[in-house]
């Protein structure tokens, strides 16, 4: 029952990962612009090429002055008992650091929020006005009521902070990357116990891949959605490893918080009851315990789903008390499918007005746009069947590329533009939208290439550990890819998720080093290469070989190697006459 739910999990992990590895190292996506007809420019995702070789060769000097600083540790031979010692209290720094880092860079830009989270802000404003034409039909609310637990949140915010006070709201989202980033650093203790700098080293990592930090300023729900998620999953993580029943009661809390604020945050509850479930199986048919401690597995389940359940149904039942009005359907859900399986403006399956379009053009009745939507739907498959190379392969890797291949994760496209409340200082305008997210960006492509290599390697050397409640934060991951390879697509829905494959890529890194040092120590005192590794050689060279040989393909180039031209990079280096 192990082997078959290990090899699973981490057989389709690897699959995706490498993947997404093949297109970090031949591709780069980013926000560009093309020109219409008419004159103006659209915004659209564009391509260009990128140098597999740079890339490997940047993984091999990182590689090499690791391996000779861990020696240097090694001979020491005191360091993780230093880490033994003090490796909460420099946990405890680096929170601080955090903190302080994004505390300056709020006051430093003091951002308005744009686009959709301006109209959930405003909204919110609204109801402390006393207005709630919202919930009126053909406006927001009325099209979008899942949206009312975040309107909610930032509508109780402003008790604390007053009315359109956007920077008070900032600081709690900072405050929750911090608790995301802690919360972490203690799955990472809770997986790897034996590793005591792994906790301090992973939030290091944390903090050095930048693009969620810049989110802070994003008033739309991800960080408190994700700190709240990865409450519920520590929490489930705890009880498996204590079996004490008071978890469940925290982590159903947390998930049902989570899901108000953010609807896809349900991703966590759904893996958290793979995990709980499997381990309910274990305890009852494998160890031959008695059936109610599987019982209590089976009752977390059922608990986070009550959870959700209660949290959402005790938001609806306050808003219909606070506005006077019921609590509408709204777009009907298929229709986010049928639209995140065509193309958009800016990328495949990113908004396009689909929804909307279909919602209003049935009259605002459901049972007819939900049938509209289904027919479409079928449309596209049928579609999809009859090309499945160019209408359903190169769709969905450039809809991939789109959402998980743009080093930044548009996080400076989600600042550009934004009115502020200060006069920016020209460095930190350079870094949001000038030469220095340019840099910014290059420097974070090659970081994004260690992340998915590091999660590889620790998927490979440790694909036989006994520890598979480890994979809990990988079985998120592998839920939003799946989730968003048919929903919505952007790459701001899928940062939530990206951030998860940080910890292991430490992990994996760590373990690659020691693995090279091992090899380096018996290399000396056998004098030659042991047999495994000369046939993990043989079996990598044959990997690179396949790809390089895959890679002068046609498919290959209109999946991986995605590259719209000179005109693309140069935006992306911003050498045209209209770029900042």
């Amino acid at each position: 029952m192990y082997n078959i739910a290990n090899s699973i999990i981490r057989t389709f992990l690897t699959v995706i990962v490498f993947l997404l590895f093949l297109h970090s190292i031949f591709s780069t996506s980013f926000i560009g612009r093309v020109v219409r007809e008419d004159g103006t420019a659209q915004a659209m995702t564009r391509n260009i090429a990128d140098s597999p070789g740079l890339h490997l060769a940047v993984f091999l000097v990182l590689t090499a002055a690791a391996l000779l600083l861990y020696g240097r540790l090694v001979r020491r031979r005191s360091w993780s008992g230093w880490f033994d010692r003090h490796g909460n209290q420099m946990l405890g720094l680096v929170c601080i650091l955090l903190f302080l880092a994004g505390s300056a860079w709020i006051m430093l830009t003091q951002l308005k929020p744009g686009s959709d989270p301006a109209k959930v802000y405003a909204a919110a404003m609204q109801w402390r006005a006393g207005d709630f034409s919202a919930f009126e039909e053909g406006n927001y609310l009325f099209c979008y009521p899942f949206q009312s637990g975040i309107v909610l949140f930032y509508y109780l915010l402003s008790f604390v902070f007053g009315v359109d006070n956007t920077i008070g709201p900032q600081f709690v989202n900072l405050a929750a990357l911090v608790v995301s980033y802690y919360l972490l650093a203690w799955f990472v203790r809770f997986c790897w116990r034996e590793d005591k700098a792994m906790p301090f080293l992973s939030y290091l990592a944390l903090m050095g891949w930048t693009p969620l930090f810049f989110y802070i300023t994003y008033l739309y729900g991800i960080l408190p959605g994700m700190a709240c998620s990865l409450g519920a999953m520590c929490l489930a993580a705890q009880y498996l490893r204590t079996r004490r029943l008071r978890y469940m009661a925290g982590a159903s809390l947390c998930i049902g918080l989570a899901a108000v604020l953010k609807m896809n945050c349900l991703i966590y509850l759904i893996a958290i009851a793979c995990f709980v479930i499997y381990d309910a199986a274990d305890l009852v048919f494998v160890r031959k315990e008695p059936v109610r401690k599987g019982l209590a597995s089976a009752g977390f389940v059922f608990m986070m789903v009550l959870g959700v359940w209660g949290c959402n149904l005790a938001t609806e039942k306050y808003v219909e008390h606070l506005s006077g009005y019921a609590m509408p359907e709204g777009e009907v859900m298929l229709s986010w499918v049928v639209m995140g399986l065509q193309e958009a403006p800016r990328g495949p399956g990113n908004y396009n007005g689909y929804n909307g379009n279909v919602f209003f053009g049935n009259d605002f009745d459901t049972e007819a746009a939900n049938a509209q939507s289904l027919a479409d739907l079928k449309k596209i498959i049928r579609r999809m069947a009859a090309d499945p190379i160019d209408e359903g392969v190169c769709f969905f890797a450039r809809k991939t590329a789109f959402q998980w291949n743009n080093p930044t994760f548009i996080s400076m496209e989600r600042m550009s533009g934004r009115k502020s409340a200060t006069s920016m200082k020209a460095p930190v305008r350079s870094i949001i939208d000038g030469r220095g997210s340019v840099l910014l960006s290059v420097g974070l492509n090659y970081v994004q290439t260690w992340i998915l290599a590091g999660m590889l390697l620790y998927l490979l050397l440790h694909w036989r550990s006994r520890n598979l409640y480890e994979m809990m934060a990988a079985v998120v991951i592998l839920g939003g890819y799946l989730f968003h390879m048919v929903w919505e697509a952007s790459a701001s829905y899928t940062i939530p998720y990206f951030v998860l494959f940080i910890p292991y890529a430490v992990k994996g890194f760590l373990d690659w080093i020691r693995t090279l040092h091992r090899i380096v120590e018996e290399s000396r005192s056998r004098g030659g290469l042991p047999l495994g590794v000369r046939r993990a050689a043989i079996g990598a060279a044959c990997v690179f070989l396949v790809v390089l040989g895959v890679s002068r393909t046609n498919l290959f180039r209109n999946t991986i190697a995605l590259d719209d031209g000179p005109e693309a990079r140069a935006q992306y280096y911003h050498e045209d006459s209209q770029s900042p």
